[in-house]
């Protein structure tokens, strides 16, 4: 019953070492997948500097990262097709276990406690095909950086990242298993970043052609701490989703982490033994029925 965490790097690789060292000490194995080319799900070239993998060399020092190169842009495929295609090859090359998928950017603070959760429901994994489960976490989206802080929002915005398929039908989730909320917290770093990084970002994501980006993007660009407070509704698919920015003082992403772990502590929702046991029979009857 291994937990095992699957990285998808990019362009933001930078940005793994703040997701790593929030996880490292507590997981069996990590898996970094980066397409062979170097090229992004729109086709577009990025570099990664070889000092990157000496830095990811001196950190491991329990050998547990492994790096998987393959070819993950198909042209043809929208930006959506392609992600969801990779994750389901990372999912294959990380193999039987606990399968957590991160984005780099995205911060599981206190992970030993959601190592005991998952200890804690070890019997999911004996016939993972009979048993199959989605957990689902809260992200805490961190918008921008001010030079006073951060601009974020907090609005029980779930969504999937721990599973223990070996399958994905959309983005990290399945939608015809078992779908568990387990209130986990994940800090994630969508939208503070530099101007650049922002954009080259929201031309190459998977949510490229759902929205006008770069009428957005001005929007953003034009946030300070001065009118954050005007805004409201502001998710560019789902406007309700993100109700209202909140401020955090902090003098790095870093310090925001342990600020808000501080003031937010992971207390996770257990799932029922004995529902669980009910629908590993169900499905065995099933089967048998057929």
């Amino acid at each position: 019953m291994k937990i095992k965490v699957g990285y998808l790097l990019s362009y933001d690789y930078k940005m793994f070492f703040t997701s790593v060292k929030q996880i490292y000490d507590h997981v069996d194995a990590i898996f970094l997948a980066v397409d062979k080319n170097y090229v992004t799900w729109s086709g577009n070239p990025f570099e990664i500097e070889e000092s990157f993998f000496e830095e990811v060399k001196l950190l491991d020092v329990q050998n547990k990262i492994q790096f998987y190169f393959d070819d993950f842009y198909v042209p043809g495929l929208s930006p959506i097709e392609c992600d969801i295609r990779e994750r389901n090859m990372l999912l294959k090359k990380m193999g039987r276990g606990w399968l957590i998928q991160l984005d780099v950017d995205e911060y599981l603070y206190d992970f030993k406690k959601v190592r005991k959760f998952l200890k804690q429901h070890w019997y999911l994994m004996v016939f993972p095909k009979l048993t199959p489960i989605v957990f689902k976490g809260i992200l805490i989206t961190v918008f921008k950086k001010l030079p006073e802080g951060y601009l974020y929002i907090e609005n029980n915005e779930r969504f999937s990242f721990i599973t223990n398929c070996q399958q994905y039908e959309g983005i990290r989730t399945n939608y015809s298993v078992s779908n568990h909320i387990t209130n986990a917290k994940v800090i994630h770093q969508s939208w503070a970043r530099s101007e650049e990084e922002m954009f080259f970002k929201i031309s190459n994501w998977g949510h490229r052609d759902d929205f006008d980006t770069k009428k957005y993007y001005e929007f953003w660009k034009n946030l300070d701490i001065s009118n954050y407070k005007n805004y409201k509704n502001i998710h560019p698919l789902r406007a309700e989703m993100w109700d209202k920015l909140h401020f955090m003082p902090s003098s790095s992403i870093d310090d925001f982490i342990t600020n808000y772990a501080e003031k937010n502590k992971q207390v996770l929702i257990s799932v029922g033994f004995w529902q669980m046991v009910k629908a590993f029979f169900r499905k065995i009857l099933k089967k048998i029925n057929k």
